[in-house]
């Protein structure tokens, strides 16, 4: 019997064989031989197709009586290609930027564009935010960045006030898995999270996954921010630029050789410090950031990238430098490291993999002299680690994803190095050395069929932490599915179960040197997060336009939060200080989105409540986070005017953060029994909101006189255009009467700007 039927299979695969051919190979810029991820790829007689991959690489069987293949991706000219069996070997694909002069543009049948891939997209809970469209946006300071981008986005809440925190879907900040090319970066933000570490011209794509993971993230619970830089030209030489008021930058990239090996370079520095300077005062601050690649094309199935990241914050206070007479010097390091190797291979028309070696390095340095007194503190994180990532294209119905990856995790936290007067309160420590190992294999699996409304992903992740006298291990489930009414409606369903195996020890909601990543230990569990979301997606084809509402609910287990009155500053034995507890958060996204046109942007709105319980706080009672806002409202839009002026604004509301108010006190008898002490009394925990945040940002750009060679833009820009300071912190103040006052201070008011940028 098992005979017969292996003789039918091997019968049907012939009639499949048959009836169809493969075409395969890679999307990339005609003019830089950059990789175009996610362009669309399809048949204009069905409308089947596919997508290419985060590395450009697609694969679709092509019908025998349907030839004509279209390739597109948003702000590029399609390519319509006439494919046989004979010439489907054919592995690269150039595609030409769209020319705003063009005279005659093809109307193709059944054109999508590229929000409406993103609408028959599986993957819910993503948004993909083009690093084009970055500089267009308002920003503090005229200073594009990438996070408060991503805070504006539905489900994602900010943390403070200029802060690049993000509480994702009722997650904490660190929470987030963040990666460069790959590499998972530890500290996201300069000036103490004002500004972020992420140069937007050295920046080709943004993609944040709130829900729905594919099995192939996994490490944190609460989102994936997965950032790629660009590749370098493989054509021409170019640069880029930018003079702004608080910093300036430069991007260089073009061929080492010809269409098979090129770099790219971009640097950008601060220059507060010597503005400070100019207007007659001292402020020893400037950060830094430099990120390169090299992209080395050895075949048409081989290709290699290195890239490399390279930041910091630097304050170097020496006192001569303020007064003559002074006799100490203070300052700080903070920062990231991180370089990426991967070699990309096609095995076959059907078989994509990629293999990737990483190294991070995350570190801060204190030092003090004083006199007759020196002080030095630091901590670091360093991460060895290998991926090997494979696709598997069985054919247009069944597509396969599957890995691994491990890593080599060196924390070495609190060391502590004192000499002279300060030894008799801060002793010297040489910091645990603290090695963990980490690793994961995963599989995922997507169905689709033709003639089915139903798309279904499926997947699973094996993952584990090996520690100092314990192991953990865990499976990782993961599900999506879709059902499309048609080809402009459609629902989608998931669940993913997320783990996390180390977490973020802080003593401050504005981030500090002082923060520590820690990992998990003997008696601290990791993180566990399972969470279901519901969604709608509508795509208007005669406005462009994709409109989407989710619902979703989240429970978490083993949080961590800090015992009251946690001491927490060089604390080695910090696993005292903390307490374990739940969560669950829930909520409703809004997301009306357009990227064609004249006019492009979106409006998000979402409505969520997160909550935590620990038995040893609030009484075992469950209390309300402190980044729970209820109600989160973002307008984004750019809008072009003429050809040579765009306007771009940003309103976003926002309800207050929570705290924890004072209410009185309590007389207890000292120690020597001969008085008393007055102890504070608090109510419930996080029972009260500070107000609610609102502020409108604008931006406009003009483009100056263009040339073949050169062309140039001035960016005027305005942050809190009416001046309303946002809430900042909680000042407690006593009434003569015994009550208490809550004074909420603001931090920022109107911020003018003004940036020049060329390009070359």
């Amino acid at each position: 019997m098992l005979k017969y039927l292996g003789v039918f299979l091997l019968f049907l695969l012939g009639l499949q064989l048959q009836a169809q051919f493969t075409l395969s190979g890679t999307i990339q810029d005609s003019t830089s031989g950059e990789h175009l991820m996610f362009a669309s790829i399809y048949i204009p007689e069905t409308g089947h197709g596919t997508t290419s991959n985060q590395y450009g690489f697609f694969s679709l069987n092509i019908p025998k009586d349907s030839t004509v293949v279209v390739i597109s991706y948003l702000g590029y000219q399609d390519k319509k290609l006439v494919v046989t069996e004979e010439n489907a070997d054919q592995l690269s694909f150039d595609l030409a930027v769209a020319s705003n002069d063009l005279d005659v543009v093809e109307i193709v049948v059944n054109k999508k564009s590229k929000l409406q891939e993103v609408h028959n997209d599986i993957q819910m809970s993503s948004i993909q935010i083009p690093a084009k469209d970055l500089v267009k946006l308002p920003s503090l300071g005229g200073e594009s960045d990438v996070l408060k981008i991503v805070q504006l986005m539905p489900g994602v809440q900010a943390g403070s006030e200029g802060q690049n925190g993000m509480f994702v879907r009722g997650g904490d900040v660190d929470q987030n898995l963040v990666m460069l090319d790959e590499a998972v970066l530890y500290n996201l933000g300069h000036l103490f999270g004002f500004f972020s570490v992420f140069n937007s011209d050295a920046l080709k794509d943004v993609t944040l996954i709130k829900g729905g993971f594919p099995s192939e993230y996994g490490g944190r619970l609460s989102s994936v921010l997965d950032i790629r830089m660009k590749e370098g030209n493989m054509k021409e030489f170019h640069g880029r630029g930018g003079i702004g008021l608080l910093s300036s930058r430069l991007t260089l990239e073009g061929p080492i050789i010809k269409d098979k090996m090129s770099f790219m370079v971009s640097g950008r520095r601060t220059y507060i410090d010597q503005v400070f300077k100019r207007l007659g005062s001292f402020l020893p601050y400037y950060f830094y950031d430099l990120n390169g690649k090299v992209n080395y094309k050895i075949s048409e199935k081989d290709h290699i990238y290195f890239s490399a990241y390279v930041g910091n914050d630097v304050l170097d206070l020496n006192a001569t430098e303020v007064d003559e007479d002074g006799d100490f010097s203070f300052g700080f390091t903070l920062g990231n490291t991180s370089s990426t190797i991967r070699w990309n291979h096609v095995f076959n028309d059907k078989m994509f993999a990629n293999f990737t070696g990483i190294y991070t390095n995350f570190d801060y340095n204190i030092q003090g002299d004083f006199t007759e007194t020196s002080l030095y503190i630091s901590s670091a994180i360093d991460d060895i680690g290998t991926k090997a990532d494979f696709e598997y294209y069985l054919n247009d119905e069944h597509k396969f994803k599957f890995g691994g990856m491990a890593t080599l995790h060196t924390f070495r936290p609190n060391i502590v190095n004192t000499q002279g007067l300060i030894e008799q309160v801060l002793e010297n420590n040489a910091g645990a050395l603290i090695r963990t190992g980490e690793y994961g294999l995963y599989g995922g699996h997507i169905y689709q069929k033709d003639s089915s409304n139903w798309v279904v992903q499926t997947g699973a992740r094996l993952t584990g932490s090996i520690v100092e006298g314990r192991s953990f291990i865990g499976l990782e489930p993961r599900l999506s599915a879709q059902y499309n009414f048609n080809d402009y409606h459609n629902l989608k369903w998931s669940y993913s179960n997320m783990r996390q195996y180390m977490h973020l020890v802080t003593s401050s909601t504005v981030a500090l040197p002082t923060d520590l990543w820690y990992p998990v230990t003997q008696s601290i569990k990791p993180q566990v997060s399972d969470q279901v979301a519901i969604g709608y997606s509508h795509f208007n084809r005669k406005i462009k336009s994709q409109f989407t509402v989710e619902s979703y609910y989240k429970w978490m287990i083993n949080l961590t939060e800090y015992r009251e009155g946690a001491n927490l500053l060089l604390n080695d034995e910090f696993e005292e200080e903390l307490l374990q507890g739940r969560g669950r958060s829930y909520g409703l996204e809004f997301l009306l989105k357009r990227d064609e046109g004249w006019l492009t942007g979106w409006l998000g709105y979402s409505i969520s409540w997160t909550q935590r319980q620990f038995d040893e706080l609030n009484e075992g009672k469950w209390f309300y986070a402190t980044y729970d806002r209820r109600h989160s409202f973002s307008a984004v839009s750019s809008i072009k005017l003429s050809e040579k002026w765009n306007a771009a604004f940003v309103w976003v509301y926002s309800t207050g953060s929570r705290f924890t108010p004072q209410i009185g006190y309590y007389a207890v008898p000292n120690a020597t029994f001969t008085g008393v002490d007055l102890v504070p009394e608090y109510a419930s925990r996080n029972s009260i909101r500070m107000s609610p945040s609102h502020r409108l940002d604008l931006n406009f750009v003009y483009k100056s006189k263009e040339s073949k060679k050169f062309r140039s833009e001035w960016h005027f820009g305005v942050y809190n255009l009416y001046n309303r300071a946002s809430p900042w912190r909680i000042n407690v103040t006593q009434n003569a009467d015994g009550s208490f006052s809550y004074v909420q201070p603001g931090l920022f008011g109107m911020i003018p700007s003004v940036a020049y940028n060329f390009e070359f």
